[in-house]
């Protein structure tokens, strides 16, 4: 947990640092600890969340729970110049090296916090991170509230999904927690990946969690039996040793019913 909470205070501290060259900050250290992911794993996000795509076509969260697809939901707003620019960029790098194919395997869906942000700001967030990758990019599903200024929508999906944010009026810049959030097909929240920099290991194998089976080979499957997912620091920690000393006890129960099958079977001769 202090490993967590040192990353989350770091993600604020880069969320204000540009700001506050401009302006103070009206948000004190100590309050801090309240921008944390309040995880809610097993959590059904509202399916009834009326958004806007990039081209200003109405979307709810229901038409993309209902692709059968896992999601990565990623909270940001598309205005911001410091710590979402490193999310977005750091998210999209990982999923790169991720072996899994977006658009058939996942989805992305990036929700910003900003009732100001426009369909036109989120197509511009999205040329800016993700176009290098025309697979990925049309995976990506960039999404503003339906109504200029009415940010009620986004906050109800986001407080469901434990991503607490506010805008601190003295620097325009909003406090929120850096990382991402893995949901399930029909909006079941699986995963939390927190922080930055993510690791293209922890996001292959929640997405393949998140999944319930329905995507990944047969490698990403057994990889999830050699690693735990530790909810406190939002990753994937290798267990290689709980597996080997598992696959010995099955061994040497197997070996003790051979031997327990050899003694009562009858003597020959």
């Amino acid at each position: 947990m202090r490993r967590l909470a040192i990353a989350t205070l770091l993600s604020l501290l880069l969320t204000l640092a540009t700001a506050a060259q401009a302006a103070p900050t009206a948000l004190l250290p100590s309050g801090f600890k309240d921008f944390a992911f309040d995880q809610h794993p097993g959590a059904q996000l509202p399916r009834d969340v009326r958004l806007r795509d990039e081209a200003g076509k109405a979307v709810t969260t229901a038409t993309l729970f209902n692709t059968g697809k896992p999601l990565v939901l990623v909270f940001d707003y598309f205005r911001c110049t410091t710590l979402c620019g490193v999310v977005l960029g750091d998210l999209a790098a990982a999923l790169k090296q991720v072996p899994l194919t977006p658009g058939k395997d996942y989805a992305v869906m990036a929700v910003s916090i900003d009732p100001n942000d426009s369909p036109a700001d989120a197509a511009a967030m999205k040329a800016r991170h993700f176009e290098r990758d025309p697979t990925l990019a049309a995976a990506i599903h960039p999404l503003v509230a339906e109504q200029a200024g009415d940010g009620r929508e986004v906050r109800r999906l986001a407080t469901a999904a434990g991503f607490p944010y506010k805008l601190d009026e003295a620097s325009g810049q909003y406090a929120h927690p850096a990382g991402v959030v893995l949901v399930s097909p029909g909006g079941t929240v699986s995963r939390y990946i927190l922080g930055i920099g993510y690791d293209p290991t922890d996001l292959r194998l929640g997405l393949v969690d998140a999944s319930k089976g329905t995507v990944g080979s047969v490698t990403d499957h057994l990889l999830l039996l050699c690693y735990g997912y530790d909810p406190a620091q939002g990753k994937y920690n290798s267990q290689v040793g709980r597996l080997m000393q598992a696959t010995g006890a099955v061994s040497v129960l197997g070996i003790g019913l051979l031997v327990w099958r050899a003694a009562r079977r009858p003597g020959k001769g």
